[in-house]
This record gives C-alpha cells, structure tokens and sequence, in this order.
C-alpha cells in the first residue's frame, strides 16, 4: 500500500467519525501509527499538507502532486 492510498483510507474512516466529515493531520498520523504503517510522520505529514492538497500554500513542481483533500480550516481538511 502506498502513503498515498492508506492516507486515503484513513480519511474515509477519520471523516466518517466527525459530524463534519473533517480531520486533521495530527488524526491521520495517529490512525497511520495505530494501524502499523511504516511510514514516518514526517512523510504523512508532507503528503495530507502538500501532495495531496488541492488548495496547499506550496504546490510541489515535479508533478507528482493530486487533488484527493482540501484545507476547509486551519489544521483541517476535508476529502473530495
């Protein structure tokens, strides 16, 4: 499983538990770790804040960057 896909997956989990259908990082990395994947938090952290954030402050230039989530609030995101 990439970082890519088991972040994905634990946004599905994470935001069907909020009322909002949000998370926040800090929830992905937890979920990440309680599940036993080998990805360092630096890496969970980096993908849910740029590679995967369509409204992301700093969009990365070698292309190798999606539009699964989006920033709604300061420190939450939402799936899309």
């Amino acid at each position: 499983m990439t970082c890519r896909s088991a972040i994905l997956t634990a946004a599905r989990e994470l935001s069907r538990a909020h009322p909002e259908e949000t998370f926040s990082v800090q929830n992905v990395v937890q979920w990440m770790r309680d599940s036993g994947s080998r990805y360092s938090d630096a890496e969970v952290r980096l993908h849910v804040h740029t590679l995967m954030c369509r409204n992301a402050r700093t969009r990365t230039t070698d292309g190798a960057d999606y539009q699964d989530l989006e920033r709604v609030a300061r420190g939450r995101y939402r799936l899309l």
